[in-house]
């Protein structure tokens, strides 16, 4: 059982993860139907486009990350000075951003064949330089656990860039639309950040060395990282065609929202829940709990996107992107494979231990390289997929081995939390198994789609209910998330 002291840390972590993960997923709503309207008035060549115009943009904008807010979140105490080195540090990497990528759109279009990526690249490389400007000041919020102007900001960002996006889709039917939204949601919310954390910085290093430890292990491992991340996007362009790349970036868009939509914005509240365990000794009960919680949450997500690629696919982009499906069932189960890795990061940048980055970045590409590099030339989609499992393996391998390195938390503890919630996932798949097998997806496609998605949640949340009760109510996230329910239902 977790000691009671522990309990308080816990209940301010989901609150606080609520906030930044409902906001998410609000985001990813709007996202949502932001595809589903795009993908009606564009086609797949048009997606395919805008995703080789950013493979090399995602790349330098992960290169070249400064990670201000988790320097600056570690500070007992924040100064004007070092806001205004945050500040000063975000507007010269946006600069060498947008520079650098205005020098390499030619080259780009020549490699690529399509000279219309020289005016796309350099238009879409706008969204890291202004993503790098917002207010240093927004992390008092944070360093609070308040996360709800974050998540008030993120929301803003993506409505307004989600109106401006398919109203240019609406009219033009051209790929602009993507570009204009992928612009439009970090300027708006750059400048509604110093509405929210005004400040008046002046420029600045005089604090470098507050962020130096910091950036410079990040970059080594952002480095390896991009590389990672993006070296099936760089490939498949010169192997298959544009439509069917489309196919892969939009497939790859969908798998990726889970994490986006649990995992990113989890980030702040894991740091600012682990810098408090650490303070108080309850590091290992922190990334215990933490980790078995992001487990349950995002086994059943990935599970059900694997298992109904096809009727997701056909729901969300329509019928004429049914080639996409395939590539959606198997990223997902790629993306299953890393969860267990995702509390890692957090806990050893408050521990101290950033060149434990590095170390699992290297891991990750000396696995998914040379499997990209064959599987990609030899097999094409497949053989990105397969490569990119391989890397999500090493990923949560080399994690659990340095976890315990740096916190002395054993492999078998860690691989302890996922028992419950891959308990309560068996049922919940012989559901789904029962519904495509019993239900229309043809002819009823929306009604057996929510219908099952309905019986799966069910079943997967009265199993996990079940075996929390029988393992005599332990401590931890569904300890934590049945207290806040019934304080809900008390209200009510």
């Amino acid at each position: 059982m977790t000691e009671p002291s522990a309990a308080p840390l816990t209940d301010r972590t989901i609150h606080a993860g609520l906030w930044t993960v409902g906001a998410r997923l609000a985001s990813r709503v709007i996202d949502f139907l932001t595809l589903l309207v795009l993908a009606r008035f564009l086609g797949p060549a048009d997606f395919g486009l805008v995703a080789t115009a950013m493979t090399l943009i995602f790349i330098v904008e992960a290169v070249l990350e400064l990670p201000l807010a988790s320097a600056l979140l570690r500070l007992p105490e924040i100064t004007a000075r070092a806001y205004s080195t945050a500040f000063t540090l975000g507007l010269l990497r946006g600069l060498l951003v947008a520079g650098l990528m205005a020098a390499l759109a030619w080259p780009i279009a020549r490699i690529y064949g399509d000279e219309r990526l020289v005016l796309l690249v350099c238009t879409l490389a706008l969204a890291p330089a202004t993503r790098g400007l917002i207010s240093p000041r927004m992390i008092l919020f944070e360093k609070a656990m308040d996360f709800r102007r974050r998540g008030v900001l993120e929301l803003l960002g993506k409505t307004l860039a989600a109106t401006v996006a398919i109203s240019i889709a609406v009219t033009t039917g051209s790929y602009w639309a993507i570009t204009a939204g992928t612009v439009m949601t970090p300027t708006v919310m750059m400048l509604c950040s110093y509405v929210m954390a005004p400040m008046r910085p002046r420029l600045t290093l005089a604090d470098w060395p507050l962020f130096a430890d910091l950036v410079g292990w990040n970059f080594i491992s952002q480095t390896i990282s991009a590389i990672n991340w993006q070296i099936d996007r760089i490939l498949l362009p010169r192997f298959i065609d544009v439509a069917s790349f489309g196919r892969f970036a939009a497939a790859n868009d969908l798998s990726a929202l889970p994490y986006q939509a649990v995992v990113a914005p989890a980030s702040g509240p894991l740091m600012a829940a682990f810098a408090s365990a650490r303070d108080n000794g309850r590091i290992r009960e922190a990334y215990l709990s933490s980790s078995g919680g992001l487990i349950l949450m995002l086994l059943p997500i990935f599970v059900f996107m694997a298992m109904l690629s096809g009727p997701v696919i056909r729901v969300l982009l329509g019928p004429q992107w049914d080639g996409a499906s395939p590539i959606l069932a198997g990223l997902a189960l790629a993306g299953l494979l890393a969860v267990p890795a995702i509390p890692m990061p957090p806990l050893v940048m408050v521990l101290g231990h950033s060149r434990s980055l590095a170390t699992r970045s290297l891991m990750e590409l000396i696995v998914r390289v040379p499997l990209s590099l064959v599987g990609v030339t030899f097999f094409g989609i497949p053989g990105a997929i397969i490569a990119r499992a391989g890397g999500s393996l090493a990923v949560s391998v080399s994690s659990m081995a340095l976890v315990r390195s740096a916190a002395g938390i054993g492999i078998v503890d860690q691989l302890r939390v996922a028992k419950r919630p891959i308990l309560s996932i068996i049922p919940s798949v012989l559901v789904l198994l029962a519904c495509k097998h019993y239900l229309d997806f043809e002819q009823d496609l929306y009604v057996a789609f929510f219908a099952s998605g309905i019986l799966f949640c069910l079943t997967y949340a009265v199993s996990g209910y079940a075996l929390w009760v029988i393992a005599k109510r332990p401590g931890g996230v569904e300890a934590s998330a049945f207290r806040i329910l019934s304080k809900i239902l008390q209200r009510q």
